[in-house]
C-alpha cells in the first residue's frame, strides 16, 4: 500500500497507537528523570500532540526558542542544548516520509548521562517500531476490507504487477476457486497454456497492457467469448495503469463485466426501433412511445404528415404534447388520463381535438398500452393516434339525420299506434299490453267475446289470477325468464284461463318485450283461443292410445296363433316323416305318388312355419318388443360363424367363398339382428341360384364404414321388381315355384336400419344378384 500523509495521520490519530506511545514516554521520563516528555507530529504548520507526560502548553509559546538535536540515520542521539533546558529529537518514520518530534523538557539545567542518552536512543527505535507495527495492522485491515469488497463485486476485477503477473483476481472474474488460486503470480500466456486455450487473447491483452502503460490512459474494449454450446457472450474490458510518485508503473487494474444481456437488449431495441419506424411509415396512424421516466415522447413520421408539426429527432415532451390538446377537451382528458394511470389498467383510450400546424384542430382517436414495473407504477406507454376528423364529421351529419328521422319516426309512430289500436280493437285475437309486473295496461275489445269480461274489468289486474292452477307454474316461470331476458325477446306458451262463467279456455299466448333506449319498459301479448284444437289433440291422443292397444293385441294374437299352430304343424310334419319311413320299408304300388304327396305336405308345413316366424318377427318389431342390445364385435368373425354353422355342408356341394379386405372390422350393433340378416341373405343367395356356382361374400373395411357384399349367380331379379323388394309379402315375378314368404328382405332392411346400416340390391336378370350392406366402423 502506498504510504501517504493520510495513512500516517490515520496511524498517529489512532487511540491504540497514542496509548502505546504514552507508555513508552512515561518509561523514558522515569529513566531520564524528566518532568515533561512530549511526542508530537507536525504537518503543514499544524501541530498534533501524540502523547505527553504532563501539561506542556507552556513549552510551545510563541516566544520560546527550541533547540533541536537532529537524529542520525543510525538513530544515534546528537545532543545540542540551549541552557540545558530541552532536547528535541526528530524520529523518521514511514520510509523517511514523515518525522515525529520527541521532546524532553526540564525546568532547570541538566547534564544527561550516557545511560539516559542510550535509553532515549532505545525509545526512538521503540516508537519507530510501534509506528511500523500499527501501520502494518492498518494496511492488513484495509487490505482485508478492500479484498472483501472486491470479492463481492459483481464486476470482473483483476490486478497485475508491472511484469504482467496477476496479483489479485476476484470471484466474479474467475469463479473456479482452484483456477483463481493458480493464476496468482502467473501471466495470461501461462493461464492460456494451463486452460488449453489458444494464446492469441493473451497476446492481445499484452499489447493493450503495454499501450495503457505507455499512454498512461485507460484502454477499453469488448471481448466476444463463445460458450460451450457455441453461443457468443460479450464482456467489457478495461485496463487502468497505476503509477507511483516517481511516475513509474506500480500496477495495472483490469475490470469489466458480462454485457451479453445488454448487447441482446441493444439488438432487440434496434430491431424494435426499425419495426417502429417501418410501422410508422406503413400506417397512416401516428405511432408514439412515451418514456414516462424521462417524460419524453417519441412520435412516428406520420405525425408531420397528418398534423404538420416538425420536432427535433421526432421527440416532444409530455407537457408540450398536452398543450396541443384543445382547451375545451384538456380538463376532461387530464382527469380521465389520471384515473387510468392511478388504476391497475394496462390500456388507455380517448378521443379529443388536436391542434395542427395551420391552427385548425383534428379529431383524433388515441389508444395505448400501459407498461408498468413490478410495483405497478406506469413507466412507459406505447400507442397510436388516428385522425378521425372525417368520421366525426360523418357522425355529426348522421346525428342530424337521426334527429330528423326521429322526429319523422315519432309522427309515424303515433300513426302506427293509432293503426295498431284500430287493428287491436277489431281483431278476433286477444291483444294485450302489460306492465313489467304483468298487470294489464291495455286489453283489446275481443276479450268480451272470448271470456265475457270487458277490458275495463281487467285493466290493472294480474293475469295469474285467472290461470288454471295446473298451468300456473309454467306461466310464472315463462314470464319470469322472459321479463328478465333469460329467454329470447319472444315467448310462447299454452295455458288455460278462466272466463267470466268460471269455465277454462285454452289460449296459445305469444309475448314480445317492448324496449325504450335498449331497456325493457313493458311487454305485449297476443292470445288465440285453441280450445277446439286442444280437444282435437286430446281425441287424437286417445285414438293413438287405442291404436297402440290394438297393436299390442295384434302382437299377442300373432304370438298366440304362432304358438298354437306350431304344435299341430310339428305333429303333422312328424307324421309325414313317419309315413315316409314306413313307405321306404314296403313295396306299395303307388309309392312314388305317396312320396310326392308327403314331400308336398312337408314343404307346405315348412313354408307355413317360416311365414309364421316372419310374421311374428315383424309383429314384435312393430310393437317395439324386439330386443336391441348393441355391443362391439368383430363382423368378420360373425360372417365366418354364420357360414360355418349353416352353409358349410350344402347338399349340392356349393360353398360360400369369402374375401376380406382390411384389418379392423369392429362394429357397434345388435349381434342377433346382424346374424339374422346374414343368414337370410345367404339363404336367398343359395335358394335363387340352384345349379350355379358358389356364393361370394366380400367384407371390406374402409375409412369410416364396413361393407358386406353377398353375390350369387342365379336367376336374378327383373328390373321393375327391384323397387318393391322391401315391401311386405312381395316376391319377384320370376320366383314362382321357389319357396318364400315375401317378408325376408323387409325384415333384413328393418334390422339393418336398426343397426345404423344401409342396404342396396343390384341385379341382372339371368345373371345374378348382389346385396350390399354398409355399417359404420367402430374406431378405437
Amino acid at each position: 500500500m502506498p504510504l501517504t500523509n493520510k495513512t500516517i495521520e490515520s496511524v498517529i490519530r489512532s487511540e491504540k497507537f497514542q496509548e502505546e506511545c504514552l507508555s513508552i514516554i512515561v518509561f523514558a521520563a522515569e529513566i531520564c528523570k524528566t518532568a515533561v516528555v512530549v511526542l508530537s507530529y507536525s504537518e503543514n504548520n499544524n501541530e498534533t500532540i501524540i502523547a505527553h507526560t504532563e501539561n506542556n502548553s507552556y513549552l510551545f509559546a510563541e516566544n520560546y526558542q527550541e533547540s533541536t538535536i537532529p537524529n542520525t540515520p543510525e538513530n544515534k542521539v546528537a545532543e545540542k542544548s540551549r541552557s540545558d533546558y530541552q532536547i528535541d529529537i526528530p524520529i523518521v518514520i514511514g520510509q523517511k516520509k514523515a518525522v515525529l518530534l520527541l521532546c524532553f523538557c526540564e525546568t532547570n539545567p541538566k547534564t544527561w548521562s550516557a545511560i539516559q542518552l542510550k535509553t532515549i536512543d532505545h525509545i526512538v527505535h521503540q516508537i519507530q517500531n510501534t509506528f511500523e507495527l500499527h501501520l502494518h495492522q492498518l494496511e492488513t485491515i484495509q487490505k482485508d476490507f478492500f479484498k472483501k469488497v472486491l470479492d463481492r463485486l459483481p464486476t470482473d476485477v483483476a490486478v497485475f504487477d508491472k511484469n504482467h503477473k496477476y496479483l489479485y483476481v476476484n470471484p466474479a472474474a474467475i469463479q473456479n476457486d482452484e483456477l483463481r488460486e493458480f493464476i496468482i503470480g502467473k501471466d495470461d500466456f501461462e493461464y492460456a497454456k494451463h486452460t488449453h486455450r489458444k494464446d492469441h487473447f493473451a497476446q492481445e491483452r499484452r499489447n493493450r497492457f503495454i499501450a495503457a502503460a505507455t499512454t498512461k490512459s485507460v484502454i477499453e474494449w469488448i471481448d466476444e467469448i463463445p460458450k460451450n454450446n457455441g453461443t457468443p457472450t460479450y464482456h467489457t474490458r478495461k485496463l487502468a495503469p497505476v503509477f507511483n510518485e516517481l511516475g513509474e508503473l506500480e500496477m495495472m487494474v483490469g475490470f469489466g463485466g458480462d454485457i451479453t444481456a445488454l448487447k441482446k437488449a441493444e439488438a432487440d431495441l434496434k430491431i424494435s426501433n426499425e419495426r417502429f419506424s417501418y410501422s410508422s411509415q406503413a400506417t397512416s396512424d401516428v405511432l408514439w412511445n412515451w418514456n414516462m421516466m424521462t417524460n419524453e415522447i417519441f412520435i412516428g413520421e406520420s405525425h408531420a404528415t397528418l398534423f404538420g408539426h416538425q420536432f427535433e429527432n421526432n421527440t416532444i415532451t409530455a407537457f408540450d404534447f398536452e398543450n396541443l390538446i384543445h382547451p375545451d377537451d384538456k380538463e376532461r382528458y387530464s382527469k380521465h388520463f389520471k384515473e387510468v394511470i392511478e388504476s391497475n389498467s394496462t390500456k388507455w383510450t380517448d378521443e379529443y381535438r388536436y391542434l395542427k400546424a395551420d391552427g385548425s384542430y383534428s379529431f383524433v382517436s388515441d389508444k395505448a398500452i400501459i407498461i408498468r414495473n413490478e410495483a405497478g407504477k406506469a413507466i412507459r406507454m406505447i400507442g397510436a393516434m388516428e385522425d378521425i376528423t372525417d368520421r366525426r364529421n360523418v357522425e355529426e351529419q348522421n346525428r342530424l339525420l337521426i334527429e330528423e328521422n326521429n322526429r319523422n319516426k315519432n309522427l309515424q309512430l303515433n300513426e302506427a299506434k293509432n293503426m295498431y289500436r284500430l287493428l287491436a280493437d277489431n281483431t278476433v285475437d286477444l291483444i294485450c299490453l302489460h306492465n313489467l309486473d304483468t298487470t294489464f295496461e291495455y286489453i283489446s275489445p275481443s276479450i268480451k267475446k272470448l271470456t265475457g269480461y270487458t277490458p275495463e274489468e281487467l285493466i290493472g289486474e294480474f293475469p295469474m289470477n285467472f290461470v288454471h292452477p295446473k298451468d300456473l307454474e309454467i306461466i310464472q316461470k315463462s314470464y319470469g325468464s322472459f321479463i328478465t331476458e333469460k329467454e329470447d325477446d319472444n315467448a310462447h306458451v299454452e295455458a288455460r284461463f278462466k272466463n267470466k262463467k268460471g269455465d277454462y279456455i285454452w289460449f296459445e299466448i305469444k309475448a314480445k318485450i317492448v324496449k325504450e333506449d335498449g331497456k325493457p319498459i313493458s311487454f305485449q301479448t297476443s292470445a288465440r283461443d285453441i280450445t277446439q284444437k286442444k280437444e282435437v289433440q286430446y281425441a287424437m291422443k286417445k285414438a293413438l292410445a287405442q291404436e297402440r292397444e290394438l297393436n299390442e293385441l295384434r302382437t299377442n294374437l300373432v304370438s298366440t296363433i304362432s304358438h298354437e299352430f306350431r304344435t299341430p304343424m310339428t305333429t303333422i310334419r312328424t307324421s309325414a316323416e313317419l309315413i315316409e319311413m314306413y313307405i321306404e320299408g314296403h313295396n306299395f304300388v303307388h309309392s312314388a305318388q305317396l312320396q310326392k304327396r308327403i314331400n308336398t305336405i312337408t314343404e307346405e308345413i315348412d313354408r307355413i312355419v317360416e311365414l309364421m316366424n316372419a310374421v311374428l318377427t315383424i309383429s314384435k318389431h312393430d310393437a317395439g318388443k324386439t330386443n336391441f342390445k348393441p355391443i362391439a364385435f368383430d363382423l368378420k368373425q360373425i360372417c365366418l360363424d354364420v357360414i360355418e354353422t349353416s352353409y358349410s355342408r350344402q347338399m349340392d356341394g356349393r360353398k360360400v367363398q369369402t374375401n376380406f379386405e382390411g384389418d379392423h372390422f369392429t362394429v357397434f350393433a345388435d349381434k342377433s339382428l346382424m346374424e339374422y340378416s346374414l343368414f337370410n341373405l345367404l339363404n336367398n343367395a343359395f335358394k335363387y341360384s340352384e345349379g350355379s356356382s358358389d356364393i361370394q361374400l366380400n367384407l371390406k373395411a374402409m375409412d369410416n364404414t364396413i361393407e358386406i357384399q353377398i353375390i350369387d349367380f342365379g336367376i336374378g331379379i327383373p328390373e321393375k321388381d327391384i323397387p318393391k323388394l322391401f315391401n311386405t309379402f312381395f316376391r319377384a315375378s320370376n320366383t314362382e315355384g321357389i319357396q318364400g314368404t315375401g317378408l325376408g328382405l323387409y325384415i333384413v332392411k328393418t334390422f339393418t336400419n336398426r343397426n345404423s346400416g344401409t342396404i342396396q340390391v343390384a341385379s341382372k336378370l339371368g345373371k345374378g344378384t348382389q346385396v350390399t350392406l354398409q355399417f359404420p366402423i367402430l374406431k378405437s
